[in-house]
């Protein structure tokens, strides 16, 4: 069984990104460079894809995994949630089937 996947839009494009590092292509690598600093890979895996279909909301997640729920986040801000979005995949990672991380846990806004 594979493990829990944080899925990211590689093409989201906040109005105010004035860099790389303010859009989804900036969130995914800065997640893939923190996941490996931290020891994670083990843990989730990370997947860029081109777009999840929220344009309106960037930057934008998923959160997947076998017998977990799937939670969808828009309005995540790839600088100032970073943290949050590594710490909601690791606590993802660790529920067990049939539980749910807390609202709280999560970055951003609710996608669904």
């Amino acid at each position: 069984m594979g493990l829990p996947t944080l899925i990211i839009c590689r093409r989201c494009e906040p109005d105010d990104a004035d860099d790389e590092a303010m859009t989804g292509e900036g969130l995914y690598r800065a997640v893939k460079a923190r996941r490996k600093a931290l020891g994670l890979k083990e843990v989730f895996d990370v997947d860029g894809v081109k777009c999840l279909g929220l344009c309106r909301t960037p930057c934008n997640l998923v959160l997947e995994g076998p017998k977990r729920s799937t939670y969808t986040r828009s309005h995540v801000h790839p600088l100032r949630e970073l943290d949050a979005v590594v710490s909601a995949a690791r606590a993802y990672a660790a529920l067990s089937p049939g539980e749910e991380l807390p609202e709280r846990r999560l970055p951003g806004l609710s996608g669904d």
